[in-house]
């Protein structure tokens, strides 16, 4: 069945190649460096930190004469983040995808991201830094997230998006939008990858594939305002469950946004390991298996000014896991491509014991270079 599955979903790559057109070759993304002063009242690893960013989607797109578009985009990332002990050299990341764009909708195939995370709406942050799965640890160390060489846990969800499956290989599909509706559905072989949330040191009792589906409405209520609304469901491992929901509202300068998901465990197989498995996988390593997540943002943008406040709460529910982080950011286009930032984060994260609980507030500076 699943090698059907990628036989026939590979047909429109191969019955448009005789068409006349041309090709398109871009990239797009943002570079960055920052600075972030921390201070923790449990365990501070980062009270001065230099990180540089650089997030890039680099396409090659053939346009075909009947408005068909045949590609392949890869999302690059080059990281470096000082006094890193498990990539003191830096980190490189590149996910190809192959990509068909028509009347008939969006096909992807390769390491992209499912269907139900491409379509979720939640709230809003207007750096790298974002809120969901955030780049905030960079400056504050977070106990209930780890995805280190030695140690991989997630003691809880780091999004209201379903994104257990990350970039693991992928069929995904998108309809065209009609009347403002979008709906997607995606098939993943084998869950496990660095970017998502099921540990790649471990192995279930059932198939470890993943079905997720998304919708994703957008309503005009007025000249100046519009409402985006989105639903996820994903299924993983035939036994994990996780539904989502969000939305954001546009009203001239001034834009708000919320999002939600529940995960949970359907049956009796695959139950959270309330014991050490092995050296990489300690007691409760998949704790977000039975989790909840919301946050909630609001912004506003003045001539080259934006300012955004930023909301993420994540909770396990048979633990005293549990994540609280504000992101107030703040933005100044010096240029339409170079941007000033200036960054106040707060986290207060709940871990196994009071020992190992940490919170604290960081500041942080930088410049970005939008491409």
């Amino acid at each position: 069945m699943k090698k059907h599955i990628l036989i026939f979903s590979i047909i429109p790559f191969i019955t448009t190649s005789a068409l006349a057109g041309n090709w398109d070759i871009n990239a797009h993304g943002l570079a960055g460096g920052y600075y972030g002063v921390s201070k923790t009242k449990y365990e501070n690893k980062y009270p001065g930190r230099f990180v540089t960013r650089t997030d890039a989607t680099l396409q090659a797109n053939y346009l075909f004469d009947n408005n068909h578009k045949l590609g392949i985009h890869a999302s690059t990332a080059v990281i470096y983040k000082e006094d890193d002990k498990d990539r003191s050299e830096g980190e490189y990341r590149f996910y190809p995808y192959l990509v068909s764009e028509s009347k008939m909708g969006t096909i992807q195939i390769g390491y992209t991201q499912n269907a139900a995370y491409q379509l979720h709406k939640g709230a809003k942050e207007i750096t790298f830094l974002k809120i969901d799965d955030s780049n905030a640890t960079y400056f504050l160390s977070n106990p209930n997230w780890s995805n280190g060489f030695k140690s991989t846990y997630s003691y809880t969800p780091k999004s209201t998006a379903i994104m257990t499956d990350g970039r693991a290989p992928k069929i995904t599909y998108i309809t065209p939008k009609w009347n403002g509706l979008k709906l997607g559905a995606s098939y993943t072989v084998h869950n496990a990858h660095r970017r998502g949330m099921t540990s790649r040191y471990v192995d279930y009792e059932t198939n470890e594939d993943g079905y997720t589906f998304g919708a994703q409405k957008e309503w005009v209520l007025s000249q100046k305002s519009k409402l985006y609304t989105s639903l996820g469901y994903g299924v993983f491992n035939s036994t994990d469950k996780e539904i989502s929901a969000g939305m954001n509202f546009e009203y001239c300068r001034f834009n708000m946004g919320a999002g939600y998901k529940k995960a949970y465990i359907d049956g009796t197989k695959n139950p959270i390991s309330t014991t050490r498995k092995n050296a990489y996988l300690p007691a409760y390593f998949d704790n977000f298996r039975e989790s909840q997540s919301w946050n909630i943002s609001a912004g506003y943008k003045w001539e080259k000014f934006k300012t955004n406040l930023a909301l993420l709460h994540t909770q396990a529910e048979n633990t005293r896991h549990q994540d609280t982080l504000f992101i107030f950011s703040n933005v100044y286009n010096l240029t339409k491509e170079v941007e000033l930032y200036g960054v106040v984060t707060h986290l207060n994260a709940h871990s196994t014991t009071h020992d190992k609980d940490n919170k604290g507030m960081s500041f942080i500076t930088g410049i970005g270079y939008r491409f």
